[in-house]
């Protein structure tokens, strides 16, 4: 036990640390950094200060230090959304060091950190994440909804065709209510059909162009059930990993680029900007997978997977996030990952292109169905 604590540090798993203080004033930040990263933030709590992660998908939630912070704070306001490793410290100095933390205190941190623990809800765990990527408006959604009367929970991404606030406004209002009604019917595909006979009188009451649309990809799944239900209309994409971490793609983009792949013939810069299907017309396409071949389930618009494929690496890069997403405590750092990723390698393409090519918005919804 040292005699001169610097930090208490309290993980997501509830496991607890005492660090010493190091033997010069300078070390005390590399220590934060070494444990935080650069870019970490100091928030300060009465005569301690609480040290976290500044990036919110990078580690899964800390229910641990927010229920510290809850009781130091003896209730008065809402605790921190902490994710990953939560250091504290005690206060400030004006020379930029922290005072050292006594016996009391760390017995008073590690009391209050483990006098409530966290149960995990009984759905699966669901991560979603977005970015807008260059674009001028977000016009990507998603939505997860479990219906009360059925038990039947539905996974949904949408991708608005245009850049505009009406087309972000359909692509929210497709994504909720496909959620809703998939969940309600235990069938995407009816939730589709039904969506698109709703939208003449959508249309009419928002007063959105008539023909604004979107893609859409929606699984449903029941604890009770054997199989996982899909369907689509567009080229958004929905992945299974099986409980071995093997990925299978289980939807077939509508749109040029997969008919002439299928003919044999070459494909076009933009053929894949050419869809054949969305919610508001073409084909809605069904399947049905296995439930034990399905351990978790993503779904990604265009924007999180095309700039990967491009560089021939979608079945990689998505591979590259089964052991997170196998993890299941995780579903949020694969989601902002995957899309961080996408975004960045279509930033540097957009760089190098002469077609004025801009990086699109990007969405990934990951959910981990329970062990069966």
């Amino acid at each position: 036990m040292p005699n001169s604590t610097f930090a208490f540090a309290v993980d997501p798993d509830g496991e607890q640390d005492e660090i010493p203080n190091p033997p010069v004033p300078a070390g005390q930040r590399e220590i934060l950094v070494r444990n935080l990263g650069e870019g970490y933030s100091s928030l300060p709590l009465g005569r301690y200060t609480v040290h976290c992660r500044s990036r919110e998908a990078e580690e899964e939630a800390n229910r641990y230090s927010q229920q510290m912070w809850s009781a130091i704070a003896g209730g008065g306001g809402r605790a921190p959304f902490f994710r990953g490793s939560v250091l504290v410290t005690g206060r400030r100095r004006l020379d930029g060091t922290y005072t050292d933390l006594t016996r009391a205190d760390v017995d008073r941190l590690s009391k209050t950190a483990n006098s409530t623990r966290w149960v995990r809800p009984a759905g699966p765990p669901i991560g979603g994440a977005q970015l807008r990527g260059q674009r001028d408006k977000q016009c990507d959604a998603l939505a997860a909804h479990r219906d009360g009367n059925s038990g039947v929970w539905a996974f949904v991404v949408c991708d608005g065709v245009g850049d505009t606030d009406e087309t972000a406004a359909f692509a929210r209002y497709a994504a909720s209510r496909l959620a809703y009604l998939a969940s309600e019917l235990g069938s995407p595909g009816d939730a589709i059909r039904q969506v698109r006979a709703e939208l003449p009188d959508w249309y009419r009451r928002t007063g959105v162009a008539d023909g604004t649309t979107s893609t859409a990809a929606v699984a449903t799944w029941h604890p009770d059930w054997d199989e996982v239900r899909i369907a689509w209309a567009g080229d958004s994409r929905v992945w299974a990993f099986s409980p071995s971490g093997h990925s299978e793609l289980l939807t077939e983009d509508h749109n040029l680029a997969a008919v002439k792949r299928r003919l044999g013939k070459p494909v076009g810069r933009w053929d894949h900007n050419r869809l054949l299907a969305e919610v508001g017309y073409g084909g809605i396409e069904e399947r049905t997978v296995h439930r034990d071949l399905v351990d978790t389930l993503v779904l990604c618009t265009d924007g999180a997977y095309h700039p990967l494929e491009k560089n021939g690496a979608t079945r990689a890069a998505i591979d590259r996030y089964s052991y997170v997403t196998l993890d299941r405590s995780l579903v949020k750092s694969a989601a902002g990952d995957l899309v961080a990723d996408a975004v960045e390698r279509a930033v540097a393409d957009a760089r190098m292109s002469d077609c004025g090519e801009r990086a699109d918005n990007a969405t990934t919804l990951v959910a981990a169905l329970p062990e069966i």
